[in-house]
């Protein structure tokens, strides 16, 4: 019995996944509007623990508080892993989705080292961060690096999930999977 419930409970975690996934691509098809920002996707798997262990080792080797800077953080989980190893640097995320700002609000209250905005990257200055880590979509790496030319006065290290930002200079390409998507973290030091 106790079998059959993990089972539907699995099943159903997987329905509500594909359902998900489904209404983000309804949407990027349907709402042009949508398509100016990220979609509402986590970071996972082995991009995302590749770039929790980069800034782990930064952050362990700095000398003084830095800022960490995620525009479209989501719900936070990237931040929040590292804000509560790190409490005495500053975390800054940014999501444009109201509904996933909403979770990462509640989950910020927890720290005193977290802020968390409700708006478009695009309208924040974003160059008073240390080291910025995103994870966007591919139309709006070129518009994010102009943004990041343009903002930049402190920024050191940018970690990019999945994507290239154009005209940025790339340091490393680190190879994380073999998956046909997800398969990379672009490193660049400004």
């Amino acid at each position: 019995m106790l079998t059959f419930c993990f089972m539907a409970i699995i099943h159903v975690m997987l329905l509500t996944a594909a359902i998900w996934i489904l209404v983000i691509e309804m949407k990027l098809f349907f709402y042009k509007e949508y398509r100016k920002y990220p979609p509402f996707v986590p970071s996972f798997g082995a991009e995302k623990k590749n770039i929790i262990s980069n800034i782990r080792n930064v952050l362990k080797n700095s000398l003084s508080n830095m800022t960490i800077l995620d525009p479209g953080c989501g719900t936070g989980t990237l931040l929040f892993e590292l804000a509560k190893e790190f409490p005495n640097h500053k975390f800054v995320g940014i999501e444009w989705n109201k509904f996933a700002y909403f979770i990462c609000r509640l989950r910020a209250k927890k720290y005193n080292n977290v802020k968390i905005y409700c708006d478009d990257m695009f309208n924040c200055d974003i160059g008073g961060a240390d080291i910025i880590v995103c994870f966007l979509i591919e139309p709006l790496m070129k518009k994010f690096g102009q943004k990041i030319m343009r903002d930049n006065y402190k920024t050191q290290i940018i970690f990019s999930n999945t994507f290239k930002i154009p005209n940025l200079p790339l340091v490393e390409k680190i190879k994380t999977g073999k998956g046909s998507f997800f398969k990379g973290v672009y490193v660049y030091k400004l």
